[in-house]
């Protein structure tokens, strides 16, 4: 082995490792491989000879005291400990099979950059039981002959296809793995019991990277456990996948014990009598362990913890965890009952909830019914998080520089391939400015630039990035960009993008890339009455961030009112899924209204009073209302809710109403333009941003009066010709809008940010 900088750290936690440990070691050390690479041994107390042998092989020893070991924190602490690019991991008694285990296990990572971690090929020690070697050649038999690789297909089928398949997914063995240390820096082991080995191999391709698995690379590995200590694997192998995967069958005992006794008798056929009586028991006690793991929060923790070998190791400092009892979790929801219920309600939910039971019972039997009750009993009631927590206000103090740091190894800036951040706030269904950020996202990505998007206060969002990617996808518009939560600093980029005045304060505080820009489609503190929040959102226009505003109204506001330096970009049309439906078309004339009652910026309650005066001029006139789900009683006329829409959706609706009403105080909006070229005219605001942003007659434009915007509805109404003529202007106006043309505006803003940026760094100098 060269003694140069190694290429592989292979890292082996050792304690008591006997004689194994030395055939391990030899069998490392024989590796033949075309790189460097070197060993670090762990030790965490050791009674036997185990670091003599240690110190008989050109190893590196680290030792740690045995109260200090935990399965994913020794490993986490072992990888800090090496610098290498590559860590290969094995256990003191996974011995590699011949001198290419090394090299085999490392090629998917040499071969592949996008590959995280590789696994290898298990095979039994001589000697050991049937039915141990029989489970082993059929587990690593269905990964294939050949190097296979993992991922999760991007959308919501991949999701849903990982979602099913998740046990088949996630295996991942540190018996036998390497793994990507620059991965790793970002997704380390979880400070867990047991099990860290495949909670690291799901998180690895839940945030959109490959696994692989390496059949070439063979250690033999195998156990001959007692029927009881088999038993105590199998409870704690269980209770780890309920509580970490929470598979959703409960298999019961008689199909456990069934399916071992049949394996058991087709082990008795190739076995002796003596090793054929420990199978059978083995087995046994293996169906039964898992059988309780499996309902382990039916059982008291006393039993848990005598059962399990591990138990003693939950919490992060050796601490045993507590939990509480049945009792007081019968107790303390009762109480919260009574104080929020009183007797009557109280008593009513028991007997909802126990006729729920009871029909759960019937459908998914006994274990599933109780074990659901237990957890329902047992449910966080954490506080929720206090306010001082979102982002703007955790961030509000300014950083020391106001500026990132020259970073002498920053990459040189490429403007046709920039790398961008975006950092995002929590988002659901149907927002239409979401629509425009990933919308731009996936058509920059197009153009070969790099994106990757981080969410801020998204508390109640899924953790796993690959299914906040797959709800992007399946809510708006599929993206390359991995989605996640933004925990700790970015990753380097060119540019580092606001999208809303929430995200800016975070913006603030990194120091990712050399240019802060701000993706403005509305003036924010308009959205707020005078006070905290419309001050703070006022803040952040002066920043020193780039803005990239949405219509030249707000271009020139920012640069104005806030000397920021801007760039613009239009509203567009995606011509593909907005157009008319004829078909549609009916005797019973429709008006349509976007309205959302708690977005101020919409003018819901002029809406609601102007379409009142509406239907009473025009009683046969059906109202159909979309953008938010609205109660029957929160309008003073009858109408037909749509709640939020998908795009065909929209484009039908528009299609089939004669006018449409759609109010944006703040900046014009995407839905004008989508019902203008579904042949709707529109009737919008008359204020300083909708007269900056349409063309001369393309959109009727009202007064902000009740009177004045029913007074301009009733005459497209009446007026067949005058519609007839807004129609044909609204053709006019978004036949030349596209989002292709869209972004090119954004691309040649993002380059001049950029190379602005860069040629600013050194001077420490704003943008202006």
């Amino acid at each position: 082995m060269k003694q140069d900088i190694p290429l592989v750290t292979v890292i082996i936690p050792v304690k008591n490792g006997g004689g194994l440990l030395r055939e391990c070691l030899a069998a490392v050390f024989s590796q033949q491989t075309d790189f460097p690479y070197e060993v670090l041994c762990v030790d965490s107390g050791s009674r036997d000879d185990s670091v003599d042998i240690i110190r008989s092989f050109p190893a590196r020893l680290l030792r740690i005291e045995p109260t200090s070991f935990g399965h994913g924190r020794t490993r986490n602490l072992a990888i800090q400990n090496s610098h290498a690019p590559f860590v290969a991991l094995l256990t003191q008694d996974a011995v590699p099979d011949d001198a290419a285990w090394l090299r085999e296990l490392i090629a998917p990572m040499r071969e592949n950059e996008e590959v995280a971690g590789v696994f290898g090929r298990h095979k039994p020690h001589p000697g050991c039981i049937p039915s141990e070697a029989f489970m082993l050649e059929r587990h690593f038999a269905q990964f294939g002959a050949d190097t296979t690789l993992f991922r999760i297909r991007p959308g919501p089928e991949g999701w849903a296809h990982y979602e099913a398949h998740k046990a088949h997914y996630r295996f991942f063995s540190d018996n036998n793995a390497a793994l990507r240390r620059s991965v790793w820096a970002r997704i380390p082991y979880r400070d867990v019991e047991f099990m860290e080995d495949q909670l690291w191999g799901a998180d690895v391709l839940e945030a959109g990277y490959i696994k692989a698995y390496a059949p070439r690379s063979v250690v033999r590995h195998s156990h001959n456990y007692s029927p009881l200590t088999q038993a105590r694997r199998a409870f704690d192998e269980a209770r780890f996948h309920r509580e970490y995967f929470d598979p959703p069958h409960l298999p019961g005992i008689r199909a456990l014990l069934r399916d071992k006794l049949r394996q058991s008798v087709q082990d008795v056929r190739r076995a002796r009598f003596s090793k054929a009586v420990r199978t059978l028991g083995r087995d046994m006690g293996q169906g039964l362990g898992w059988f309780l793991g499996d309902r382990y929060e039916l059982l008291p923790e006393t039993l848990v913890r005598r059962i399990s070998q591990h138990h003693e190791l939950k919490g992060d400092a050796g601490q045993r965890s507590h939990l509480p009892s049945l009792l007081e979790d019968v107790k303390q929801t009762y109480e919260h009952s009574m104080a929020e219920h009183g007797k009557l309600g109280t008593a009513s939910q028991i007997v909802r909830k126990t006729v729920a039971s009871y029909r759960q019972y019937k459908h998914q039997g006994l274990s599933s019914t109780l074990l659901h009750a237990r957890r329902a009993l047992r449910a966080s009631r954490a506080p929720a998080r206090g306010w001082w927590e979102a982002s703007h206000y955790r961030f509000i103090e300014p950083p020391r520089t106001s500026a990132p740091p020259t970073a002498a190894g920053r990459r040189r800036v490429d403007p046709e391939h920039l790398i961008i951040n975006w950092v995002v706030p929590s988002f659901g269904r149907g927002g239409g400015g979401q629509m425009t950020i990933f919308r731009t996202i996936q058509r920059l990505e197009r153009m070969g630039h790099r994106c990757r998007v981080y969410l801020v206060d998204s508390d109640d969002m899924a953790r796993e990035p690959m299914r906040l990617q797959a709800q992007v996808h399946e809510w708006y518009t599929p993206i390359a960009a991995p989605v996640c939560h933004l925990e700790g600093e970015m990753e380097p980029a060119d540019i580092v993008m606001a999208t809303a005045w929430q995200t800016a304060y975070a913006v603030r505080a990194s120091t990712c890339a050399p240019a802060k820009a701000y993706f403005i489609q509305d003036y924010e503190p308009a959205f707020f009455p005078m006070g905290a929040e419309w001050q703070l959102a006022e803040d952040t226009y002066h920043f020193g961030f780039y803005g990239l505003t949405a219509g030249t109204w707000l271009e020139r506001r920012m640069h104005e009112k806030y000397g920021m330096f801007t760039r613009s970009f239009p509203l567009a049309v995606d011509h593909d899924i907005y157009y008319p439906e004829p078909a549609l078309g009916g005797d019973t004339r429709r008006v349509f209204a976007y309205m959302r009652p708690h977005t101020t910026r919409r003018g819901f309650q002029i809406v609601a009073l102007a379409l009142k005066k509406v239907k009473e001029r025009f009683p046969e006139v059906e109202l159909h209302i979309a953008g938010a789900d609205v109660a029957p009683s929160a309008l003073p006329f009858p109408f037909v809710g749509h709640g939020v829409l998908d795009f065909a959706q929209l484009r039908r609706l528009f299609s089939s109403c004669d006018v449409g009403v759609c109010l944006s105080f703040t900046n014009y909006s995407l839905l004008p333009q989508e019902m203008a070229a579904c042949g709707c005219p529109v009737v919008d605001v008359d204020v300083e941003s909708t007269r900056a942003a349409y063309p001369e007659g393309a959109v009727v434009l009202a007064p902000p009066h009740v009177t004045r915007i029913a007074d301009e509805v009733c005459r497209l109404l009446e007026d067949e010709p005058y519609r007839q003529r807004q129609i044909a202007a609204g053709f006019v106006y978004v036949r030349e809008l596209s989002w292709d043309k869209a972004i090119l505006h954004t691309a040649e803003a993002l380059k001049a940010f950029a190379l602005d940026a860069t040629g600013r760094e050194e001077s420490g100098a704003q943008p202006t």
